[in-house]
């Protein structure tokens, strides 16, 4: 059940990349994601960046985390990134955002769920690979949920 749900989230997910492209302007990513705290579950984040300047953009994202059976945790998030500097090869930039995380808990036919809204802050960069794939690295502190620093590092594709 929760892959099926991870999977139609995922295909919805790249479904609306494909249609409001121009070059240049979208983004796709993907990467490996876990918590800095106790108890914490390895994930994967998948999302779209939209760049709305030279150095400003908007990076809504969702994350999955393999959870113990019985057990979901999703975060969706909508951050902002302002590029600093860099070249061609490798660019970093600061973050800023909202995250929204839910918790539900299946136990003995009893389902009970919480969420939590909180803020984002951190920093990443992207080394280029190749003219379309960029390696991306990021870390950032969510207040929702755990309240935890949590790095990821993954694959950007140009569109």
């Amino acid at each position: 059940m929760k892959v099926r749900n991870f999977l139609l989230g995922l295909a919805l997910l790249f479904s609306c990349i494909a249609i409001a492209q121009e070059k240049g302007d979208f983004t796709g990513f993907v990467g490996a994601t876990y918590p800095l705290t106790d108890g914490s579950d390895i994930g994967i984040n998948v999302g779209v960046e939209y760049m709305f300047a030279d150095n400003i953009s908007a990076a809504p994202s969702f994350s999955y985390y393999f959870s113990p059976s019985g057990t979901t945790v999703t975060t969706i998030n909508v951050d902002g990134r302002y590029y600093l500097g860099g070249s061609d090869s490798l660019r970093y930039f600061g973050l800023a955002g909202v995250g929204f995380s839910t918790v539900k808990v299946d136990l003995f036919g009893v389902s009970v769920s919480a969420s939590e809204t909180g803020v984002n802050a951190g920093g990443g960069l992207l080394y280029a690979m190749s003219e379309k794939m960029e390696l991306i690295a990021q870390v950032k502190y969510g207040s929702a949920g755990t309240g935890a620093v949590e790095p990821m590092i993954g694959m950007s594709f140009k569109f």
